[in-house]
Formats: structure tokens, C-alpha cells, sequence
């Protein structure tokens, strides 16, 4: 939202400044601290990129990241994964919000096996994952990069 949204809304110099300085954790990670190296994982890693990361954004920071841990990372190519936003939390978008999951997100889920990584930065990605596999709970990056982080169970 900072970086395009609200420059498109409010083209002043304190949301140009706030652009300016706005990072994702990867951005920040590989921008902001010389020398840090991402800590070792193995197995593998599934990954929902959020539409508007996507979109606006890029993943490559992100994914450099991930792939600096010595994870298995596929990025299936899924688009949105059909919550969007509010939108599968309305009455009536249900069953189009899943058939969107179904296409390609959560069967690449499957597929990878209950002991790979999910990541999904995105809240509405994690919740659609979740409420799509019986509550499979997928990890922002900053949970697979933290100390202590088991690959396998996600738990730290």
C-alpha cells in the first residue's frame, strides 16, 4: 500500500518519503544488513506469493532469501489464492474462492507432503490454506528464519 497505493492517492513529498523508506523483510534482510546470511534449512518449501507482493512488489528479494536457507523452494505458479481480501468472506463467493485455491495452490500443497514448508506472507493467504486443508498452518518468512525454527513441524 505505501509504495504504490497511497503515492497514487496522495502524490505529496510525506508519502513519496514513506515509499522511499517502506521494505519487506527480504528487501530489509538484504538492503539493510551487511553480511547477514540466512540460516540453514533442508526439505522442501512450498510458496504462496501474495497478489499484491506479486503484483507490486516482486518476489526475487524474497526469493533469494529462501533459496539461501538451502530449501527445496517452489513457487507454483497459483495467482491468487482466491480469498482476496474479503472477497471468499462473502455470502455467496465461498465455493468460487476454493475453486481458485483448487487450481493450483493447495493441490501444490499436497503434493509437496505434510512435512514441507508452507510460506504465505500474506494473512489471506494463510487463512485460505488453512480453511482449504484442515487447518495445514502455513509460516510467514520470518517464522522459517527465526533461531530455533524446525523445517519440518514449523514449530520453533
Amino acid at each position: 500500500m505505501f509504495r504504490s497505493d497511497a503515492v497514487e492517492l496522495l502524490a505529496d513529498e510525506d508519502t513519496a518519503r514513506l515509499r522511499d523508506q517502506t521494505r519487506t523483510l527480504a528487501e530489509l534482510l538484504q538492503q539493510e544488513t551487511p553480511g547477514w546470511e540466512p540460516p540453514a534449512r533442508t526439505g522442501a518449501a512450498v510458496v504462496q506469493t501474495h497478489c499484491h507482493h506479486h503484483a507490486v512488489l516482486g518476489f526475487e528479494p524474497d526469493l533469494a532469501v529462501l533459496r539461501g536457507t538451502g530449501l527445496d523452494v517452489d513457487v507454483p505458479d497459483s495467482g491468487c489464492c482466491g480469498l482476496a481480501g474479503n472477497f471468499g468472506f462473502e455470502r455467496g463467493h465461498f465455493d468460487v474462492s476454493m475453486a481458485c485455491a483448487e487450481r493450483v495452490l493447495l493441490p501444490a500443497v499436497r503434493r509437496a507432503g505434510p512435512e514441507a514448508v508452507v510460506l504465505a506472507d500474506g494473512f489471506s493467504c494463510r487463512t485460505q490454506i488453512a480453511a482449504g486443508l484442515a487447518g495445514r498452518r502455513a509460516r510467514h518468512l520470518a517464522e522459517v528464519l527465526a533461531p530455533g525454527h524446525d523445517e519440518n513441524t514449523g514449530e520453533a
